[in-house]
């Protein structure tokens, strides 16, 4: 081994011993902000995006997957500290992203039947994850039930092998700074969801149309 190659390490042993001093000092402070919020939502998607975009901006030669995946644990595990493990349910299509968005660090349960899935939420599930794909049962259910809203949309970003799904909870999403409004429509007996950065571009009006959350774009 070279001496140059010994002092390479050295330095990265260095670096490694200061991220955990860091990210030590993070968790002390997370853990002051559960008090601070004094009982009000913990899990902030909003807040989260509005990072990971200032963290992908402050150092665009990193890759923006490899921000995002590091911080999705950080983001996790600052919630469990928080509040304790969230209970998170998926339908069987959004199981894999659902693992990942939350990195492994809550209970998941998986639904084949979205009917089931969206039965489950409040009194057994706090947020579920369903493919953006499934749009149109999305919509219909969501009609059918006022208190539910989309908090996020994950991934933040295109990731090829995540597959795009809606987080769904009891409360609205909070600001990221960058958002669109997503709308529920029937038109004609046939559901969609409409996402907007803008004025809603349809004209279907009244019952028809629902506002239901917001996501980061």
């Amino acid at each position: 081994m070279t001496d140059q190659l010994t002092e390479l390490r050295a330095s990265l042993d260095r670096l490694d011993d200061e991220m955990i001093v860091l990210l030590e000092q993070r968790f002390q402070i997370s853990g002051k902000v559960a008090a601070a919020k004094n009982g009000s939502v913990t899990f902030r998607p909003g807040r989260e995006a509005a990072i990971v975009r200032r963290l992908c901006d402050a150092a665009p030669q990193l890759d923006r997957a490899m921000l995002l995946g590091i911080w999705r644990h950080i983001f996790t595990a600052s919630v469990a500290q928080q509040e304790g493990s969230l209970r998170i349910a998926a339908h069987e299509n959004a199981e894999a992203t659902a693992q990942w968005h939350f990195a492994n660090g809550t209970g998941l349960a998986v639904y084949d039947d979205l009917v089931a899935l969206f039965a489950a939420l409040p009194d057994q599930i706090d947020y579920i994850l369903v493919p953006c794909s499934e749009a149109v049962g999305i919509a219909a259910h969501m009609f059918a039930n006022h208190g539910l809203k989309i908090v996020a949309k994950t991934p933040l970003f295109d990731l090829p092998e995540i597959t795009p799904c809606y987080i769904i909870g009891t409360h609205p999403g909070d600001d990221s700074g960058s958002d669109a409004d997503l709308y529920a429509v029937r038109e004609n007996g046939v559901f969609t969801i409409v996402e907007t950065c803008d004025a809603p571009p349809f004209d279907v009006k009244g019952d028809n149309v629902r506002w239901i959350g917001k996501v980061a774009t």
